[in-house]
Order: structure tokens, then sequence, then C-alpha cells
């Protein structure tokens, strides 16, 4: 009588362990969480590339890249840095809601004349934490 008590117990303790550890709603053997249930933002850039052509010297032209926020979490974009001193950029500093899109405007001061070709590391809360933008052309001398 002893062991069928103690069996008991011990397959009761057994069942509320496996109870407690819960499926939170999915079906037996299912254990990873679905892509759609991570909450991610997700940047998806109109595009990542910009020619613009023949530009003036030393007179400084702005190029903007758009972006929406595809995942499913507010975009916070953190950083900015432009690969050198004579690009300066400018971004969209509030959260950016799912569905909702933001922008990166980046002033470009041609001091040298020739062919161009620069790129702004954007640093945000996404995997991969790091993404590029790059806008290339020609500076014409006056």
């Amino acid at each position: 009588m002893k062991k069928n008590i103690v069996l008991l117990c011990i397959a009761c303790v057994c069942s509320m362990a496996t109870f407690a550890q819960g499926w939170g709603g999915r079906q037996p053997g299912q254990n990873q969480l679905d892509a759609s249930e991570i909450k991610s933002p997700k940047i998806t850039w109109t595009t990542e590339a910009k020619d613009l052509g023949q530009i003036p010297q030393g007179v400084p032209v702005t190029v903007n890249f758009e972006f929406t926020n595809t995942g499913n979490a507010p975009l916070i974009i953190s950083n900015v840095t432009p690969a050198c001193d004579c690009t300066d950029a400018k971004w969209t500093k509030t959260p950016v809601m799912p569905g909702k899109k933001g922008s990166i405007e980046v002033t470009f001061d041609a001091k040298a004349g020739g062919n161009f070709s620069k790129v702004a590391t954007i640093t945000a809360n996404t995997k991969p934490t790091e993404s590029t933008i790059v806008f290339t052309g020609t500076v014409v001398k006056k």
C-alpha cells in the first residue's frame, strides 16, 4: 500500500512539473516561438543607394533616404555615422511605429572635384544592428 501511495505521489509531482512548464497555447512538441510572435523592428529602405549624377563643387547637396518599419515593434535609430567629415546626417529621432515611415537626410559638401562614393552607417534596434546607405556622383569643378 505504501508503494502505491509513493508511486501515486511521484506521478502527481511529474504531472504538475510538466503542467507548470506549460505550452503557452502551443501544441505538444512545438517549443519554438513562431517568427510572427517575436517582437522586432525591421528597417526596409525605399532605396539604399542613390546616384546624384553631377553636382557643383562647393555647393552642399542634400539626399533623403526613406524607410519603413516593416517589423512588429517600434524602430529606434540611435545613430547615423557618415564615413567622412564632409557629410552631415539628420534622422527621425522619435520611435517609428510598425508600418510607419521615417527618413535619414544626408548633406554632402563637396570640396574636391571628381567621382565620389559616400557611405553612412545606421545604428538601430534592429537585427543586425547596423545597415548602410550609399550615395555616389561626380563633383564638377567651378
